[in-house]
């Protein structure tokens, strides 16, 4: 192989993985995982309300079983450290709500499914995406749900943009969930890059999820302009395919 060109980046010494979270005070550890927690309970409330108002699911049906089978497994499933697991119960709690309306509802985006097969699918990605973040929670030796919760993120993030496009319209979402969702997901990256700086992956995961969920917030906002339809009145009419715009309807 000696015709080989040499390579261009050496492997690492040490494992990224290996090395440990860095020691941070408390003060910055919670000002930036504070507002994830938070930024992710808005984003679940606010789902939780766009879906009874519009009979729309407000988080993608396949991903809430996702994000799920996260939160259930590294609470009450696998070993996590004591912070992180009083986060994911609180968010486990709201996401249950999300389970259950995404069950109810999830067929209507899934129009090719009868009911039946879409909640057989919905069961088996659920307990698949269970097995596979415990035995990869293991694997990562992910004691805080790190590297598991990075990488979920990036087509979590990539399915809201899927859903603005196979909708059609804003139906069943919201400026207040994406922009609640940004922030969650904003400072969850810091709060990565703050506890381990030395793991590459998260470098690499974390900008990508932000990069589509500032293109979700970026295109709703023009789904949302072009049917009149207010962007931050938390009361407004869901916008309906085939409806056309309402000329002259106030655009904040």
């Amino acid at each position: 192989m000696a015709w080989l060109p040499p390579f261009l980046i050496p492997m690492s010494q040490v494992a990224p993985v290996t090395v440990g979270p860095a020691d941070v005070p408390d003060g910055l550890f919670w000002a930036v995982a504070g507002p994830t927690a938070v930024g992710w309970v808005l984003t679940y409330v606010l789902a939780i309300r766009q879906a009874l108002l519009d009979g729309r699911v407000a988080v993608p049906a396949y991903l809430v079983a996702v994000n799920f089978a996260w939160e259930f497994s590294l609470t009450f499933l696998l070993e996590q450290t004591p912070t992180q697991r009083q986060i994911n119960v609180l968010w486990v709690l709201f996401n249950a709500v999300l389970l259950y309306q995404a069950v109810r509802l999830g067929p209507r985006d899934h129009p090719a499914l009868s009911p039946r097969v879409f909640r057989w699918t919905f069961a088996g990605v659920l307990v698949w995406a269970s097995v596979v973040i415990v035995a990869a929670a293991n694997e990562f030796h992910d004691r805080d749900g790190m590297y598991t919760g990075m990488i979920i993120q990036v087509p979590l993030s990539a399915s809201f943009l899927l859903m603005l496009r196979r909708r059609g319209s804003s139906v069943g979402q919201s400026m207040h969930i994406a922009a609640a969702k940004l922030v969650g997901s904003l400072f969850a990256g810091l709060t990565a890059f703050v506890v381990y700086p030395s793991h590459h992956l998260l470098q690499v995961l974390v900008p990508t999820y932000i990069a589509l969920d500032i293109a979700y917030v970026v295109l709703l906002r023009r789904t949302m302009r072009r049917e009149g339809r207010p962007l931050w009145a938390l009361r407004a009419p869901a916008a309906v395919p085939g409806t056309p715009a309402r000329s002259g309807a106030p655009v904040r």
